[in-house]
């Protein structure tokens, strides 16, 4: 079965955002609008598909702030999938894109426990789990996901051919875990 997968090169991202906001105008994520709905004096409330991790390290005078583009790994072995009591994780057979049915979930959260990525996230609007689709709507049709034709760097690409999982960031799940289809390259100066 052909696996489609990512390619980030953390040399080329600049932590824009940019790829956040396709995939949510994309998608319509929750919310929809703005301002966020505040559910905390310290976090809003909201679903984000793909999201940007700023990572501050070192100290004066060499300190150093790196970029990580996130979303759904489209594992090779989803952890969500196994662990989704009611079925609604499923793989697709012709390019191994992981979906969820939101019709068939209950909104348990196993899947957010099982996920090492932090992909899947609750809604609190309507009470279920939702995750990154890699665009399929777009797949579908012929096109790639919003958030590589938005990447303002180049950091984002798509492939079948990838070498999983390349130069994995600090702190990244351990890869054997689920065979995440994505290959990082890093910066071998900056880390």
């Amino acid at each position: 079965m052909p696996q489609l997968g990512w390619i980030i090169d953390l040399t080329k991202c600049t932590g824009c955002h940019t790829c956040e906001v396709a995939c949510k105008m994309e998608n319509n994520t929750f919310p929809q609008l703005s301002p966020l709905p505040i559910k905390s004096p310290y976090k809003a409330q909201q679903v984000n598909w793909r999201h940007v991790l700023e990572i501050e390290s070192g100290s004066y005078p060499n300190a150093k702030r790196s970029f990580y583009t996130m979303s759904c790994h489209h594992c090779e072995h989803p952890a969500c999938m196994a662990s989704c009591p009611v079925g609604a994780i499923a793989k697709r057979s012709g390019d191994g894109v992981v979906l969820l049915d939101q019709s068939k979930c209950t909104g348990c959260k196993y899947c957010a426990a099982a996920c090492p990525y932090g992909a899947p996230q609750f809604n609190d609007a309507t009470g279920i789990m939702e995750k990154c689709t890699f665009c399929v709507q777009r797949l579908d049709a012929g096109e790639i996901p919003a958030c590589v034709t938005s990447c303002l760097g180049g950091a984002l690409q798509v492939t079948t051919d990838f070498q999983a999982p390349g130069d994995v960031p600090p702190g990244f799940a351990d890869p054997t875990l689920t065979g995440p289809s994505v290959q990082w390259i890093a910066d071998t100066v900056r880390g």
